[in-house]
Order: structure tokens, then C-alpha cells, then sequence
């Protein structure tokens, strides 16, 4: 028989509830039918971040995506070869140019990191919070009687008016307190008092408070409870699973999920380890995290329905483990990676069953994140050998295979009559070996340390001359910008070029960068190589990630996706589509006018 504990009726502070693991543009596609009046058009477009055209027809070639969501596109909707992003192929750039139809050059996002022009000398701007230059897709539905809603698309973070949309979910990137390992032995296990809930167990349920958080000085701490249980009734101690409540306990390999007092804030737990008597435990606590969402009946209702922001794999656990240090390994790291995939999914088919949105975007950033970490495909990365090249394969592969079995749980819930369901990605990814640092080169170029400074973002980097003077002083700035320009068209790494090309802000025009927040000098990475500031004053060293982006969008491997399904999209190839004809496509599925590419003030 188990053996029951005293309960308490009132509000837990604590539950965890176990999570189940689990270049030159073709012919372009029919336009869009304009929108019947007896029945409005709805549409919803989703970018999964990262996800590159190459990537995606060769799983579907190799018949790797079997779960039914992709598929559905290829026989039933239009795939393109590829979405042609604007450059720079950065995160930033590329969602406000999806949702504005507007390149660079108009919106302002130049890079993720830029100088704002006019700013001080070597202040710096965030793509993602700067000023959007142009009216964006959301402000364009409201404007003209449509109702739009975002869940956590770059640039739609509810700070200011021209932020918001109707209602939705903000992208949370802060943990309150970040990833942690719990471990415990059996003197930290006691007998539960008379305070505690009712767990069932075969053997004497035990408890351990463990104290979490408090990584920084003065950071806020906090007492986790856990329970051991004995879920086996075989007449001895063997316990096998724990849990913070009356709820089902998890196993060593299962998650589960810890919601704290306050609404809308989780954590996620895996057990990593667990002795049948106790002498040992281990966790893997990811974080505790807010679900950020407007308004705040909507934070509610998602975590009415079990659904909390999950935050992102712990890279820091992943590459500590790599290192032979305390951390996480690369299933435990993959399965972060998917439970974050199931929130996204979840909140974005509970957000489709409302009936108060005519546009809906999301944005799901697993396979970016992903191809950062796992993408080691190049001899030349460190570490690299054929055996580990394939293991974090098969593990990018399970991200993408999870988003299609969750893409057809959306589809099968869509009216494909009234509903247009567009994917885009904002850049694909290449693998890199290298980091350089071009203010090394800068600091041997004669005074160009003084008059000039650089701003790097992995593929690209930004060089600004300091501002002002005479007309013979922009003589001497244009000599100046001439001459290291040959300078880092001519520099070597090892016998490489790390620069593919150096461009003024003129040149860059024909790029559509040309605003005044680019660089005065424009340098774009060669292949393999990232920018970056590096230490004591290296040129370069090994990269960071295994995998970039931000390099020129004509290279194959920074080409985006584009899939379209239902409402007004006929059967076909989509040919190659570029970022820019994103949004005058979704307005006219729902029949109004494109952004405006002066917005008005």
C-alpha cells in the first residue's frame, strides 16, 4: 500500500506538472485573390528563425520530415527555392524588412548593433528596440480597420504605441535567475511535516529544500521543496521519481515544470539523476522565467492552459558539459530546445482559435538557435571529427522534425478556406571557424584609430569615421575611407581573406543599406569567418559558434524559407522570393494596403 502524508487544501506555492519530451529571382507566384467580403480574410505569417532553404529541401528530399506539416505545403500550398533576405542577413534587419517591405535603407535597422546616426561618438544601437524608419504590417492592418496580433516578433515588444498590436506575447530573453544544477544526497532528504502535501508513494516520502538562484551578489534567492517518491510497489525502498507537490512525480530523464507564486513565472526541471536510496540526486534547473504578454488577461490564460514562457537551451550548461565541467549534455540541451518549440506551437494554436485577430505573426527561434550551437559541418571548426559532425546533425535535424509535427497540429486546426498560413525565416546559417577583429587592422592604419572606429556583427561590420570638419577635411575622410578600404580588401588570416567585401555607404546603396545609420565603410565576412573584438589585441581566433549569419544573402547558405498554404495561394512552385515582397503579399491576402514607407509622425 502507499504510504499517504498529511494534505494541505490551500494554493501551493509550488508545482511542477511533467512536460512530454519529446541572387536571380524565377517567375514570381500568382498574386494573391483579393479578399471576399462575405467571408474576411485571415492570415498568419510565422518565421522560424534560422531555417535555411538548403536545410529544408534536402530534409525533405531525404524524406526526414514525415510528420505531415511541411508535406502539406509541398502538395497542397507553394514552397519557393528560396526567400532572398536583405543584407545584412542579421535577425533584426531581416524581421523589419518582412513585415515592412522595405529594405535597410528605409527602416534604419542596419544590423543588430549599429551607431545611430547622429549619437555620440561610439554609442551603439540595438536593432531590436531602435526606431522603425517605415509603417510596419501590424500598424498597417490597425490603421485600416484590421485587427492584428504578435506573438514575439522582433520589433513588436509593446514598448510605445507603434510597438503594440492588439494584443500579444513579448520575446523574454532575461531569466530572473539563470540555469542552475541541483545536486543533493541523502542527509538533505527528510520526513515531510505535517504542513506538507500528500504525495503517494510505496516507500516514506521524503523532502529537501534546496535554495536556488542568488548566481550574482545580491540576487534574489528562493527555497524550492522537493519530494522523493517510490512509485513502485515491489516492497522495497526504491525510490524513482520526485516531484514539488501532490502532483505526478518525473523520472530520471523526464522535465517538469515548477510555477512560482507569481503568475505567468516557471521553471523548468529535468531529473538528471537518482539513486533508489537516495545517496544521490541531480537536477537541471533551467531558469525561472515571466510570461511577458498584453493584455494581462492573456498572460492568464496562457498559463490556464499550462503554458509558460520557456526561455532558451542553456549554451553555457552545453559547452561546460562539452568541456568535462559540471553542466548538460547535447540531449538534455536538444530537449530544452523542443519543449520550447511545444510553448511556441501551443500559444500560437491557442491564439488561432481566437476570433478577435484578422493578422497573427509569430516567431519561433529553435532552429536559430540550433544552427549557432550544433552547425559543425567544416574540418576546420574546433573539435570537429566526422562522429561528432553527425551526432549534432541528427540533433539539429530533431529540431526541425519537431516543428513539423507541431506545424500539422496547427494546420489540422485552420479553416484553409478563410486562413492564409505563410512561413518565411529571416536568414539561413553557415558554419564558421574563425573570428577576427578588424579595429586590429584599423589600429595599424596611422591615425585611423583616432579619426575612426569599428562596430562588429558577426557577418558584417560597420566601420564610422568620427563626424564633422571642412570640405578639406572630407577630402582627407574619403582618402582615409579609400585607403582602408584596400586594407581590408588585402588583409590575411593564414593565407585567407577574411573580408569578402569592403564597400563605402554609396556603394552599399545597391545593397539597400545605404542609410545613415551603415557604417561609412561596409566590410562583409568571407565564409568561415565571423567579426568580432577580441582580447590583448588578437587578429583572430576560434569562432565561438559553430554556426553565423549576417554574410552577404547572395550565398546560398543564407537564403531563407518561404512556404504559403490555403486562402488565395494556388499549387505551385513560388519560384525565389525576396524578403521585401513579404508583406505587400500579406496585406493583400487581407485586402488592404501595403506599409506606408513614410510613416506618419
Amino acid at each position: 500500500m502507499p504510504i499517504p502524508a498529511l494534505r494541505s487544501p490551500g494554493r501551493l506555492a509550488a508545482l511542477l506538472a511533467v512536460l512530454g519530451l519529446a541572387g536571380c529571382s524565377s517567375a514570381p507566384p500568382a498574386r494573391p485573390e483579393s479578399a471576399s467580403a462575405a467571408k474576411p480574410r485571415r492570415v498568419i505569417l510565422i518565421s522560424l528563425d534560422g531555417a535555411g532553404a538548403r536545410t529544408l529541401h534536402d530534409l525533405h528530399r531525404q524524406g526526414l520530415l514525415g510528420a505531415g506539416g511541411f508535406e502539406r505545403f509541398f502538395k497542397e500550398g507553394q514552397v519557393a527555392e528560396a526567400l532572398i533576405p536583405v543584407d545584412p542577413t542579421l535577425t533584426s534587419t531581416n524581421h523589419v524588412s518582412l513585415v515592412t517591405g522595405f529594405p535597410p535603407a528605409s527602416t534604419g535597422i542596419v544590423s543588430n548593433q549599429f551607431h545611430p546616426a547622429g549619437a555620440p561618438a561610439k554609442e551603439r544601437g540595438n536593432g531590436f528596440d531602435a526606431p522603425i524608419g517605415t509603417e510596419t504590417l501590424w500598424e498597417a492592418a490597425r490603421r485600416q480597420g484590421k485587427r492584428a496580433a504578435v506573438l514575439t516578433w522582433p520589433g513588436a515588444d509593446a514598448k510605445g504605441e507603434r510597438r503594440t498590436a492588439d494584443w500579444g506575447l513579448i520575446f523574454n530573453n532575461l531569466a530572473e535567475f539563470g540555469p542552475q544544477l541541483l545536486t543533493l544526497s541523502r542527509a538533505d532528504w527528510g520526513p515531510l511535516t505535517a504542513s506538507q502535501p500528500a504525495v503517494t508513494s510505496y516507500s516514506e516520502p521524503l523532502t529537501a529544500r534546496v535554495t536556488v538562484g542568488g548566481e550574482a551578489e545580491g540576487a534574489e534567492t528562493r527555497t524550492l521543496e522537493l519530494f522523493a517518491v517510490d512509485g513502485t510497489d515491489d516492497g522495497k525502498v526504491n525510490y524513482d521519481g520526485v516531484t514539488a507537490s501532490a502532483t505526478a512525480p518525473f523520472g530520471v530523464g523526464q522535465w517538469g515544470l515548477l510555477t512560482w507564486p507569481e503568475p505567468g513565472v516557471s521553471s523548468r526541471v529535468k531529473l538528471l539523476a537518482l539513486a533508489p536510496d537516495l545517496a544521490n540526486a541531480r537536477l537541471f534547473m533551467d531558469g525561472m522565467y515571466r510570461t511577458l504578454a498584453y493584455p494581462d488577461e492573456l498572460a492568464a490564460s496562457l498559463a490556464g492552459g499550462g503554458l509558460y514562457w520557456p526561455g532558451a537551451p542553456d549554451n553555457a550548461g552545453l559547452a561546460a558539459g562539452w568541456q568535462g565541467k559540471p553542466g548538460i549534455d547535447l540531449d538534455t540541451w536538444t530537449e530544452q530546445a523542443e519543449l520550447g518549440v511545444t510553448f511556441m506551437a501551443a500559444a500560437l494554436r491557442s491564439a488561432a482559435a481566437r476570433a478577435d485577430w484578422d493578422l497573427l505573426l509569430g516567431y519561433m527561434p529553435a532552429i536559430d538557435q540550433a544552427g549557432h550551437r550544433l552547425l559543425l559541418l567544416d574540418p576546420r571548426q574546433p573539435t570537429f571529427s566526422p562522429e561528432r559532425r553527425d551526432e549534432l546533425t541528427r540533433a539539429r535535424n530533431r529540431v526541425w522534425q519537431k516543428i513539423d509535427a507541431e506545424l500539422a497540429k496547427l494546420i489540422a486546426g485552420l479553416d484553409l478556406e478563410r486562413t492564409t498560413l505563410v512561413l518565411v525565416s529571416d536568414h539561413g546559417m553557415m558554419p564558421v571557424h574563425t573570428s577576427v577583429d578588424p579595429n586590429v587592422l584599423l589600429a595599424e592604419s596611422g591615425d585611423a584609430p583616432r579619426r575612426a572606429y569599428v562596430v562588429t556583427d558577426s557577418g558584417v561590420a560597420y566601420v564610422y569615421l568620427a563626424e564633422g570638419g571642412d570640405a578639406a577635411d572630407a577630402e582627407s575622410r574619403a582618402r582615409l575611407l579609400a585607403d582602408l578600404a584596400g586594407r581590408y580588401a588585402a588583409w590575411q588570416i593564414e593565407g585567407e581573406a577574411p573580408v569578402e567585401k569592403a564597400f563605402s555607404r554609396q556603394e552599399a546603396a545597391g545593397l539597400g543599406i545605404d542609410h545613415p545609420n551603415s557604417g561609412d565603410l561596409v566590410l562583409f565576412a568571407h565564409p568561415g569567418f565571423v567579426f568580432r573584438p577580441l582580447p590583448e589585441g588578437k587578429a583572430a581566433a576560434p569562432a565561438p559558434v559553430y554556426g553565423a549569419h549576417g554574410h552577404l544573402g547572395t550565398h546560398p547558405e543564407m537564403q531563407g524559407i518561404y512556404l504559403a498554404l490555403g486562402a488565395g495561394v494556388p499549387p505551385g512552385s513560388a519560384g525565389t522570393v525576396r524578403a521585401t515582397e513579404v508583406a505587400p503579399r500579406v496585406a493583400a491576402w487581407l485586402g488592404i494596403a501595403p506599409p506606408k514607407e513614410k510613416r506618419d509622425q
